[in-house]
C-alpha cells in the first residue's frame, strides 16, 4: 500500500512538533510577560494546568490503543509495563516524589539516602520503588532496544518519535539544572532574562512528553493497522 502522505506519519513529525510548541511557548510567555510584568512561570500555574490536561490526553489515547497490544501475547506485558511508566510519570508531576519523607525534600536524590536524618524505612521503601521503576524501564527498553535502533536507521516514524522523547527528556532535565549547577559552579546567578528563557523552555518542554507519547501510539495504531512492523 502506498505510503500515508499526512504530516503525522512523517519520521520527522515529532521534532517539527516540538520545535513549533516551543515557539508558541516562547510567544505566549513573553506576551504575558510583557503584559503582567516578571514573574516565575512555575508560579502562574498556566503550564502546570495544560501539563495535565496534556497527560490525560495521552493517557485517552493509550487507553484507546490497548487493543494494538492486549490481544497479542508478545506485546501484552510491555504495554502494561508502559501503562505502569506512564502512571508514574503522573504521580512524579504531581509530586510524589516528595511524599515518601518527612524530613527531606525528595527521594529522588543521592542526599536522601546518604542524610542520616532520614528514617531507614523511609530510605527502604523509596529505594525499593524505585527500583522497581528502574526494573520496569529497563525492561520496556532491552524489550524494544533493538528494533528502535533497526527502526531509526530505517527512518521508522514510531522509533525516531520514542528516541525523541528520550532525548527530549534528557535536555529538559539539563536545562531544568543547569541554573542551579552553574551558580554553583561559577558563583554568579544568571541574570533574570535568561533564567526565565530557561524556565519556559523546562516547564514547556516537560509538558509536551505526553503529546509525543501520545503521537507515538498514533504512529503505532497507523502501522500497526497497515499490518508493519515497530
Amino acid at each position: 500500500m502506498e505510503k500515508d502522505k499526512k504530516i503525522l506519519f512523517k519520521p520527522a513529525f515529532a521534532c517539527m512538533f516540538l520545535l513549533a510548541a516551543m515557539l508558541l511557548y516562547y510567544l505566549l510567555s513573553y506576551t504575558a510577560r510583557a503584559i503582567f510584568g516578571v514573574f516565575d512561570v512555575e508560579k502562574v500555574g498556566a503550564t502546570e494546568i495544560l501539563t495535565y490536561l496534556f497527560y490525560g490526553f495521552g493517557g485517552g489515547i493509550i487507553f484507546c490503543s490497548a487493543k494494538d497490544f492486549i490481544f497479542d501475547k508478545s506485546r501484552r506485558k510491555p504495554f502494561f509495563a508502559i501503562v505502569f511508566i506512564y502512571i508514574a510519570m503522573i504521580f512524579r508531576e504531581m509530586g510524589a516524589q516528595g511524599w515518601l519523607t518527612t524530613h527531606d525534600t525528595v527521594v529522588t536524590k543521592i542526599r536522601f539516602f546518604t542524610n542520616p536524618s532520614n528514617p531507614l524505612y523511609e530510605k527502604i521503601i523509596a529505594g525499593a520503588i524505585m527500583l522497581f521503576i528502574t526494573a520496569v524501564f529497563l525492561y520496556v527498553l532491552t524489550k524494544y532496544a533493538k528494533a528502535l535502533w533497526q527502526g531509526l536507521l530505517e527512518k521508522n516514524p514510531v522509533s525516531v518519535t520514542v528516541i525523541t522523547i528520550f532525548v527530549w527528556s534528557v535536555i529538559t532535565q539539563i536545562i531544568d539544572r543547569f541554573p542551579a549547577e552553574y551558580r554553583k559552579a561559577t558563583g554568579i546567578a544568571l541574570y533574570e532574562p535568561i533564567k526565565f528563557a530557561f524556565k519556559v523552555f523546562e516547564e514547556g518542554g516537560e509538558s509536551l512528553i505526553p503529546i509525543l507519547i501520545a503521537i507515538a501510539f498514533l504512529q503505532f495504531h497507523y502501522l500497526y493497522c497497515q499490518d508493519k512492523k515497530l
